[in-house]
């Protein structure tokens, strides 16, 4: 398996590849089930079906706009199932990989040591997002009753999936659980002031939804409707946390802005 950096030039079907540079190379029947980049571009984590997580760290040239490897990648052994997303926050220096089982592991990303972990409800963990304000760390598993031959109390019968968040500091203490009767598909944490403002959880639905948690409580305190049907894949606030973009399963871009107190 093989990652490369292409550096590309042109538009639509005209684009054209005019660099490219193998990043990461390994010789292995283990399957690759997730990766993720840190935004400095100086870090690259890769989860595998094993259990398996590795750190490759990188450099990334400014004026060249290129990335190469610096040093070894370094392995992170504490899963015994296949990891289904991992994180990086570099504002509290954590990496946060969860697996197939529901376990979480926290692991220091300056000195690559396991930290900590937890677990949710014996399901897959689906998404996973860490607070660049207080390091909280939001998780979310979904399945549906027959797996897990359970009942969920204050849902109607015919719920047959269902959706548990739950919120942990980044020591791993638990701090909230809740659950909805929709399917959760993507996950994102605003990132304002702390003591100014008050952040959000936001979490994209299967049903095109998108519901506002309150990241003290996981209490819901808005509900948007999108008026589209298709899955929500992918939530990111900007970086003053005043607009949220939200991509579909049919590939349109919504965003919702909210004015500036400067711009009142």
């Amino acid at each position: 398996k093989q990652w490369y950096q292409r550096r590309v030039r042109g538009e639509g079907s005209n684009v054209h590849v005019i660099a490219e540079t193998i990043l990461y190379s390994i010789a292995s029947t283990d399957h690759v089930t997730c990766c993720a980049a840190a935004r400095d571009g100086r870090v690259f984590v890769i989860g595998y079906q094993s259990g398996l997580v590795t750190v490759q760290p990188l450099q990334y040239e400014q004026s060249t706009k290129s990335v190469s490897n610096m040093g070894a990648a370094r392995y992170l052994t504490g899963h015994v199932h296949p990891i289904t997303t991992v994180q990086i926050n570099r504002a509290f220096s954590v990496i946060v990989s969860a697996d197939a089982s529901g376990k979480v592991i926290i692991w220091d990303l300056n000195l690559m040591t396991y930290v900590n972990y937890f677990e949710t409800r014996q399901s897959p963990v689906s998404c996973l997002r860490v607070s660049d304000t207080l390091g909280d760390i939001v998780t979310v598993s979904s399945s549906s009753k027959d797996h897990r031959n359970v009942s969920f109390p204050g849902l109607p019968s015919s719920v047959e999936s269902v959706s548990e968040i739950y919120l942990h500091s980044v020591n791993g203490k638990y701090i909230a659980w809740s659950r909805c009767s929709h399917v959760i598909t993507s996950l994102a944490i605003s990132v304002m002031s702390e003591g100014l403002y008050k952040n959000v959880i936001a979490t994209g639905f299967q049903n095109g939804n998108i519901w506002l948690w309150n990241t003290w409580n996981l209490q819901v305190v808005s509900d948007i409707q999108t008026n589209f049907t298709s899955p929500i894949l992918s939530l990111e606030f900007s970086h003053d946390s005043y607009s949220l973009a939200a991509g579909t399963e049919e590939g349109r871009l919504l965003v919702w802005t909210q004015t500036h107190p400067a711009n009142n």
